[in-house]
């Protein structure tokens, strides 16, 4: 390749990244200054207008990316429900005690972290004046549904296949993955989360506090293990 080419490809190479990184940089201010709009002035109250302000942004820029209020408040939750790197896959079947503890940390340090109980607060206020929400709370932001629902439901389904966990009620009849699942995740977010959503000054125990997962785990591999 020639010097002049190599330099040609070489600059459009460091313009893209430069656009890229600005790009990132938008959206970071933008996701950042909706979430703290939203919570300081209420869903209904806040504007695109007043993000694109917030956030130093043109009102372009914020309209290219999210057309819609609703579209960037879907955002904002999908953000706030992220762990620190993407959802792993489930665990290997095998081992229920490691695999419930693994995913149920991952749930407790979710459901702990600073905002989440904020934005459950906002949704169960501004829901019934607000129908478009309900697309949102029905997908990536109700509490144990979305990616990492299917993540533990995914796993339980394994497990069972692999003949270490066997789901049955207490009169025998058969329960899906997705109920226990429900079940699971229920007992870490009664410690974490939903005591928030009604006491303001509640502090949550700290997430890699082992005792609230482990009681979980071992409730469940008390009921559902097989023993195999």
């Amino acid at each position: 390749m020639a010097v002049a080419e190599r330099a040609e490809t070489g600059g459009e190479a460091s313009q893209a990244g430069y656009h890229a990184q600005i790009k990132a940089e938008n959206r970071a201010r933008i996701i950042r200054a909706a979430r703290d709009l939203f919570l300081a002035r209420g869903y209904d109250k806040t504007s695109l207008a007043q993000i694109a302000k917030e956030a130093r942004v043109s009102t372009g820029t914020l309209f290219k990316r999210y057309p819609t209020k609703a579209a960037l408040f879907a955002a904002v939750t999908s953000e706030q429900w992220q762990l620190d790197v993407e959802y792993a896959a489930p665990p290997p079947p095998g081992d229920p005690r490691y695999g419930l503890d693994h995913i149920g940390r991952d749930y407790a340090c979710l459901v702990a972290r600073p905002g989440t109980a904020a934005l459950c607060r906002l949704i169960i206020t501004e829901l019934p004046q607000m129908p478009e929400l309900a697309d949102i709370v029905g997908t990536g932001f109700a509490i144990d549904r979305g990616p990492f629902f299917d993540r533990l439901r995914d796993y339980l389904e394994a497990e069972a296949q692999a003949g270490t966990l066997d789901f049955r009620s207490a009169d025998g009849q058969p329960l899906s993955a997705s109920e226990v699942a429900e079940q699971f995740l229920g007992m870490i977010c009664s410690q974490f989360l939903w005591p928030q959503l009604v006491r303001t000054d509640f502090v949550p125990p700290n997430p890699t506090d082992a005792a609230i997962v482990d009681e979980a785990v071992a409730l469940m591999l008390s009921r559902y293990g097989t023993g195999s």
